[in-house]
């Protein structure tokens, strides 16, 4: 709006843009604009909505008939979170299980798995994640030096090159108290079909002061024959679990501390899904993910916990996540589904293109998901979605304006010439005698960035098929520069009366409006291409 001369082909292609009702505030962050744009209303239960849902502002491709409709689902995805507080008639049976992991045409999960938009190795953990979360050090240049590998940890090896183990394996270890803390004294292992591949009692090396039966399900009796060793079952492992192979279980760093074992692959249930109350500040409990998501019980046996079926618990979480994408689990607003679930659930076929983070929380179900990492990659796999006749609906983000913005709120000078100009332009305007405002300046740096964005939907509206539908929309604006004032107005309200010089003044909180009521506007520009 203050720059309407640097985007002539926006002009040309799009015309007069509609004001749109956002639901992002002056201090939006990326994340919580693009929330706002995927989230769509949910349709109440026992109503239907037909036509195009309102919040539907985004570009879709022709098809070979007139309109379409979109229909809520009443029992979706985030009603899953509601099977937790079923009776147990609701939720399957261990040969129900076996069905539905099966499915009806002989697929398995694992088999369904594969489509998913993103492999397996996306969900394994960072070594930041690995680290905070208490996991042995997985970096072959520690273990040599640390006091850990004097204590008997060993670390898996590389495969056979004739070998064709598994992509991952499910664990899970069960543990006793002894004189000397918790030690292991079982572990089970299974394939992603369930199979069993391992599964062998322990007898700890101290004595047991607590069987903690009630939790690990192991009693006196179970282990009174056993013979079997820390270092046996170490070496059996070793055997079937390679360094390339994805190792799955549910707050898996119990299970390798227990087992004295450095792994570097890992997907960790407890950390793949969110809590649905808490969020991701707190771990969700096995029971209740396998609940909601799952649709079965587990962990009722009176007689303690079951390591084989925990461990087909968490491969089934796990398959079940890279099946529907990053987003699949993760809570939205109440009464809102995401966008791209809902297009999927209706069979039309997305691709989503842009940033590693913003796949990871909006790419669901089957859609397509392409990772780009500036404006021009964004611009080039646009233009080739674009003319395949599979893809319904194409989503695009270009950031390289909200990068300028983040690098100029770190610019102290810079921030404040922006400041002086706005204070300026309303003191200004303010006395003005003729409806003209006077517009503020604008920097090379700045016309380079809105220039090539210019440029950049000019070309995306040209490769578009005709009868496509474009619709721009414009996010949020100088937000960081928003953030910047507010943290200015803080530290000034927290200085003493006497520095008067630094206080914030009237006309601050009227230069820190104005630049917040510039921020949220938001505007959406809709065309069909002729």
């Amino acid at each position: 709006m203050a720059h309407q001369g640097s985007f002539r082909s926006l002009s040309e292609c799009c015309g007069v843009p509609r004001a749109v009702a956002a639901a992002v505030g002056p201090l939006a962050t990326t994340a919580q604009t693009l929330e706002a744009i995927f989230s769509c209303r949910k349709t109440p239960p026992g109503k239907t909505q037909t036509g195009t849902s309102q919040n539907v502002d985004h570009c879709w491709k022709p098809q070979s008939h007139c309109s379409w409709h979109l229909h809520s689902k009443q029992q979706d995805l985030a009603d899953a979170e509601l099977l937790e507080d079923r009776n147990s008639s609701d939720l399957d049976t261990e040969e129900q299980r076996v069905k539905r992991r099966k499915g009806s045409n002989g697929d398995s999960l694992w088999n369904d798995s594969k489509s998913g938009a993103f492999p397996a190795s996306y969900y394994t953990l960072t070594e930041r994640q690995m680290h905070e979360n208490g996991y042995p050090k997985p970096e072959i240049a520690e273990i040599s030096s640390t006091k850990q590998n004097t204590l008997g940890f060993v670390r898996t090896r590389s495969a056979a090159v004739t070998s064709k183990p598994w992509e991952m394996v499910a664990i899970d270890c069960e543990m006793c108290c002894t004189s000397e803390g918790l030690e292991l004294t079982r572990v089970s292992m299974v394939d992603p079909l369930g199979n069993v591949i391992l599964d062998k009692l322990v007898k700890p090396k101290n004595a047991i002061t607590n069987y903690n039966t009630q939790f690990s399900g192991i009693t006196a009796d179970m282990l009174q024959d056993v013979t079997t060793t820390l270092e046996d079952v170490q070496e059996e492992i070793l055997m079937v679990v390679s360094a390339e192979m994805i190792l799955v279980g549910h707050s898996v760093e119990n299970d390798l501390l227990a087992l004295k074992i450095y792994h570097p692959l890992v997907i960790d249930t407890a950390l793949l899904y969110q809590h649905p109350e808490k969020g991701s500040s707190y771990k969700p409990a096995l029971r209740a993910l396998t609940s909601r998501f799952l649709r079965r019980r587990i962990q009722e046996n009176k007689n303690g916990h079951d390591s084989i079926e925990d461990a087909r618990a968490a491969m089934d979480l796990t398959l079940l996540k890279i099946k529907n994408g990053p987003a699949f689990g993760r809570r939205m607003k109440p009464y809102c589904e995401n966008l791209i679930q809902l297009l999927s659930n209706h069979e039309r076929s997305c691709t989503l293109i842009g940033n590693r983070t913003m796949l990871h929380h909006y790419a669901v179900g089957s859609c397509n998901a392409v990772i780009a990492n500036s404006d021009n990659d964004v611009l080039a796999r646009a233009e080739k979605e674009v003319r395949k006749a599979s893809v319904d609906f194409l989503w695009l983000q270009f950031s390289e304006l909200q990068s300028y913005y983040e690098g100029e709120a770190q610019n102290l000078e810079a921030m404040a010439l922006h400041v002086a100009e706005l204070a300026a332009l309303l003191t200004c305007n303010k006395g003005a005698k003729t409806s003209t405002k006077i517009k503020p300046c604008l920097s090379e740096d700045l016309q380079t960035v809105l220039t090539q964005l210019d440029d950049r939907i000019r070309r995306l509206h040209e490769a578009l098929p005709v009868n496509s539908l474009m619709i721009t929309f414009s996010g949020h604006g100088d937000t960081p520069g928003v953030r910047w004032l507010q943290e200015l107005k803080w530290k000034s309200l927290q200085l003493p009366k006497r520095a008067s010089a630094e206080r914030w003044t009237p006309h601050n909180e009227a230069v820190l409006e104005e630049y917040a009521a510039q921020a949220e506007t938001t505007l959406a520009f809709v065309c069909t291409k002729p």
